[in-house]
């Protein structure tokens, strides 16, 4: 389960990076966009994701929880993928490790107030973006 974890992660990364970065950058641009950080979450849920339940925390993810993120100083984006009926992988763009985990952890707390924590284990990579298209 560990490397199929890993190896998900590897092409969610990869598909995110390319998609996220389809216009043409400045050799400025593509300097800046290296030394960015990134958060990688798969999260394995205890409910069915494919259920109106689980539609309901998506919409509640995509609306408050995004705003928490958009509110975070250094945040640039974040995709939410569900993988099968129990797992979802999470981007999180950040211009910094710092502000990224700042971030994170209040994102992280706002999960929890919100109970979504009672429903997932996390498994998180994280680190700076290396190439870039």
């Amino acid at each position: 389960m560990y490397y199929l974890s890993r190896t998900i992660v590897t092409i969610f990364v990869f598909i995110f990076i390319t998609a996220m970065n389809i216009h043409s950058e400045t050799a400025v641009e593509k300097k800046a966009t290296a030394h960015r950080y990134l958060r990688v979450s798969i999260a394995h849920w205890d409910i069915n994701l494919y259920t109106a339940d689980a539609e309901q925390i998506f919409r509640q993810i995509e609306t408050d929880g995004v705003a928490v993120f958009q509110a975070q100083p250094g945040f640039i984006r974040y995709r939410l993928m569900r993988t099968d009926s129990t797992t979802t992988i999470a981007v999180a763009e950040w211009e910094s490790e710092q502000l990224g985990q700042a971030g994170a952890e209040k994102y992280r707390a706002w999960m929890r107030s919100v109970g979504i924590m009672n429903h997932i284990k996390l498994e998180t990579y994280t680190g700076d973006i290396v190439a870039a298209s």
